[in-house]
């Protein structure tokens, strides 16, 4: 019997067999679009190399869990269960990755992990109308149907919620999960910065799972720390880098502007989709377009760290986490500046990045020494460390054209914080 299965070159991780259901995933309309959504969004107008996609880091992920699978000796329907849901853990991002989510979240509660968890259960279909008349390959819960691989049981491991075997779970949501190993090398090779260098093989000869946890000996530790610190860095340095979180902003702005807008509907498509679709929607949406196809951005006219806030900045900030407050006041410079509607954006990082990366905090990997169970904070200071720092640098920015930069900072810091 000849296997099914295909060779895919990867530059992280060299050639990659993938084989069984995940050939048939691999066909799928939900992660075959990922080929046209970037991982980093707006990344490349800062680091031009940044133009790889969600399909290969979800390859990537899926191939570091069929690793870690044979290494722990899983039975074969767990290996199963993790490949799968490491590589449909991103079918529900929307276009430029985690740039749109907080307008999900605003309008309907929802993030990408339920959309995609209900492309996963057959509740969402991604293919618009008109498109459907044109492809014919099945859907993903048709293709896990068809293996008989229980859907909820993807959803609880990606959502890591899956209790009977904890150990599935935590291999895509705990401090050392694949997604996290995946993305870090991959951003890190492809932005040029070192930050997410990682020693994988390493870490893989020290992993194991004790009384159902996924837990590593103690002479893995460094390796964490390794993981730990690239994972700050890269957040600091890459994903939040100013340059970077401004054309994110701008394109939000773009989308919420639109009165009658389906966020739904806009999810559905890729990165080029979104960018034709709004230049077509009306002019401020014309303008922010076209601003991000030659990259003239919007500038840094205000910024503030938490260190530099006293009691009543923190009590400005947290009002301002909330959405109405926070365009409230950007209605109020407007106004005070006679600036046109939209060209100032507040932005307050924290809570989004919590979103976007629920496990930044996270440093709760179990260690073995000696068959006792102690936590990482019994060997290295690093993980409290990192917990204190704080990522972006930033607690609020206030971003506009930059003809009226030099005004809104000079005027603007009394109004924020009034």
């Amino acid at each position: 019997m000849i296997e099914n299965h295909k060779i895919v070159r990867d530059p992280i991780h060299g050639d990659i067999k993938i084989t069984g259901i995940l050939v048939d995933l691999l066909k799928t309309p939900e992660v075959q679009r990922l080929h046209n959504i970037k991982q980093l969004g707006f990344a490349h107008l800062v680091f031009p190399g940044a133009h790889h996609t969600r399909f290969e880091h979800s390859l990537g992920s899926s191939m570091i869990a069929s690793q870690i699978a044979d290494i722990l000796g899983l039975k074969e329907m767990e290996k199963e269960l993790i490949t799968c849901a490491a590589q449909l853990h991103d079918i529900g991002h929307g276009p430029f990755s985690h740039t749109l989510e907080s307008i999900l979240m605003e309008r309907f509660g929802v993030d990408h992990v339920d959309l995609t968890e209900k492309l996963i259960l057959g509740n969402y279909d991604i293919l618009e109308v008109k498109e459907q008349q044109f492809i014919s390959a099945p859907k993903v819960h048709e293709i896990l149907d068809k293996y008989q691989v229980n859907e909820k049981d993807i959803v609880n491991i990606i959502r890591g919620k899956l209790s009977k075997r904890s150990y599935l779970s935590q291999l895509l949501n705990s401090t050392i999960d694949v997604d996290q190993l995946d993305y870090l090398m991959r951003d890190a090779y492809y932005t040029g910065v070192a930050y997410g260098m990682i020693d994988l093989q390493r870490l893989l000869q020290t992993i194991m799972i004790h009384k159902g946890n996924l837990t590593m000996m103690r002479k893995g530790v460094n390796v964490v720390e390794n993981i730990l610190m690239a994972r700050a860095l890269m957040y600091s340095s890459v994903y939040f880098h100013k340059t970077v979180r401004i054309p994110e902003l701008m394109l939000s702005k773009a989308l919420e502007e639109i009165p009658d807008a389906e966020p739904f509907e806009f999810f559905r498509m890729t990165d080029a989709e979104i960018m034709t679709s709004l230049k077509t929607m009306g002019r401020f949406q014309q303008e922010i377009i076209t601003r991000l196809k030659y990259r003239d951005l919007f500038k840094q006219a205000y910024a503030v760290s938490l260190q530099d806030l006293d009691k009543q900045g923190i009590k400005a900030v947290k009002r301002l986490e909330d959405v109405s407050t926070r365009r409230e006041k950007e209605r109020e410079l407007e106004d005070t500046f006679c600036i046109p509607k939209g060209h100032i954006i507040i932005d307050v990082p924290r809570p989004e990045l919590l979103r976007a990366e629920p496990r930044i905090n996270k440093t709760d990997i179990q260690v073995i020494d000696r068959n006792e169970i102690k936590t990482l904070d019994d060997f290295t200071p690093v993980a409290k460390a990192i917990r204190s720092r704080i990522a972006p640098d930033w607690a609020i920015m206030l971003i506009t054209d930059e003809k009226y930069r030099k005004i809104v900072a000079k005027k603007s810091e009394r109004i924020l914080f009034s």
